[in-house]
C-alpha cells in the first residue's frame, strides 16, 4: 500500500474519531449550529474579499473608460479648435505665452535623462525621428517622369532649370576619384572629429562594426567580397571635413543649398542590391567617387501608373540627379564587376 494511500486512512480514521466525540459533547442542534456558523463565516469571507482575477478586470476597466474618456475629450478640442475660429484664437493668443517657458521646464526634466543615455543626444541632429511608411499624395503631377526612356545628359549646358524641377539626368565632373585610401587618409587625420560626431556606420558584415574597423580592411578583400557599409553623415564639422574629397558639383548655381546630410556607400564586387535612402531635400545627386554600379530608377507610388522605370550603368566621376518625389532609386552590382564601389549621394534644396 502507498504512503499517500496509509495518510488518507489515517486522516479519515481521525475525522470520525472528533465526529464521534463531538456527538458525545453537544447535541445534534449544536453541531448544526456551529457548522451553519462555520459557513456563514465562509461565505461572509469571500463575499468581501474578491478574488485577483476580479481585480484585475475591474483595473483594467478602469483604465480602458479612462482612455476612452481621454481620446473623446482630445477629438473633442481638436474639432472645436479646427471648426469654431473664435475660440481657435482665443486658445492661441493664451497659449503662446506658455510655449517658452513649458519648452524650457521639458528641458530640465530631460536633464537627468541626458545624463543616464548620452546617445539620446544623437536625435537633436534628426530632422525625422520616424518617417510615415503610410505616406502618399493625392493627385500628385506626375509630368517630370512622363516619357522618360533614358537619362540625358547635360553637362555643360546653359539652362538647366528644365531638369532641376525632377527630370532624372547625369552630368560629369572633373573632380577626380575618390579611392578608398583617400577616405582612409581623411578618417586618420580627423579621428576624433569622426568618432565624435559621425562614428556610427552600418555594414552587412559582422566583422565590420565601427569607422576603425571598416580602415583596417585590406582593400582587396573587401573588393571581392559581398560588403556594403553606409556611412552616414549628419553634422555640420564632419560634412565640412569630407567637402575636401567631395566638393560642391559644378553644374550647381552658388544659390542651391546643400543638406547637411550625406551618405557615403562602400560596396564590394558582389555586394546585394539596396535602396537608396530618401534625404533631407527632394533635390538629390548620386556621384559615383570610384567602381561602377547600376542604379535602377523605379517611379514613386503615385506615379507608377504614369511613369517606368529606368536605369543605367553609373561610372565613375558622373553624378546622377532625381527628385525623390517622382523615384525610389535601387543600386545593383555589375556583372562580372572585380573593383570597390564608393557612392557619394548628398540633396539641395
Amino acid at each position: 500500500m502507498s504512503k499517500t494511500r496509509l495518510i488518507l486512512q489515517q486522516y479519515k480514521k481521525d475525522v470520525m474519531n472528533l465526529v464521534e466525540c463531538a456527538k458525545e459533547i453537544n447535541s445534534r442542534n449544536d453541531q448544526e449550529k456551529i457548522f451553519a456558523e462555520c459557513f456563514y463565516s465562509l461565505n461572509k469571507n469571500e463575499q468581501f474579499s474578491p478574488s485577483r482575477n476580479s481585480l484585475t478586470t475591474s483595473l483594467l476597466r478602469r483604465i480602458l473608460n479612462l482612455y476612452v474618456l481621454l481620446f473623446i475629450l482630445a477629438i473633442s478640442i481638436y474639432i472645436l479648435l479646427n471648426v469654431h475660429q473664435p475660440t481657435s484664437s482665443l486658445v492661441l493668443r493664451n497659449v503662446q505665452g506658455f510655449i517658452y517657458p513649458g519648452l524650457k521646464f521639458l528641458r530640465i526634466l530631460s536633464v537627468p535623462i541626458i545624463k543616464k543615455l548620452p546617445l539620446l543626444t544623437g536625435l537633436y541632429d534628426e530632422s525625422c525621428l520616424i518617417e510615415n511608411p503610410y505616406f502618399y499624395v493625392h493627385e500628385m503631377e506626375c509630368w517630370p517622369c512622363y516619357n522618360v526612356y533614358s537619362f540625358i545628359e547635360i553637362t555643360g549646358t546653359q539652362n538647366q532649370s528644365t531638369y532641376s524641377s525632377g527630370i532624372p539626368h547625369i552630368t560629369k565632373t572633373s573632380h577626380k576619384p575618390v579611392h578608398f585610401d583617400d577616405l582612409k587618409d581623411i578618417y586618420d587625420q580627423n579621428k576624433y572629429y569622426f568618432h565624435k560626431e559621425s562614428g556610427s556606420i552600418r555594414s552587412s558584415s559582422n566583422s565590420v562594426t565601427n569607422l576603425e574597423e571598416l580602415f583596417s580592411q585590406n582593400v582587396e578583400a573587401l573588393s571581392s567580397s559581398d560588403i556594403h557599409v553606409s556611412w552616414r553623415i549628419n553634422r555640420m564639422l564632419p560634412a565640412r571635413i569630407m567637402r575636401s574629397v567631395f566638393p560642391k558639383p559644378e553644374s550647381l548655381s552658388e544659390r542651391s543649398g546643400q543638406s547637411v546630410e550625406r551618405f557615403i556607400f562602400i560596396d564590394g564586387a558582389k555586394a546585394h542590391p539596396y535602396m537608396l535612402p530618401g534625404m533631407e531635400c527632394s533635390y538629390i545627386s548620386v556621384r559615383q567617387a570610384i567602381g561602377q554600379r547600376t542604379i535602377v530608377l523605379k517611379p514613386s507610388a503615385e506615379c507608377s501608373k504614369k511613369c517606368r522605370t529606368v536605369s543605367l550603368v553609373l561610372n565613375s566621376s558622373v553624378i546622377l540627379w532625381y527628385n525623390w518625389w517622382y523615384w525610389r532609386p535601387v543600386s545593383l552590382p555589375i556583372v562580372n564587376a572585380t573593383d570597390l564601389a564608393i557612392s557619394y549621394i548628398s540633396s539641395y534644396c
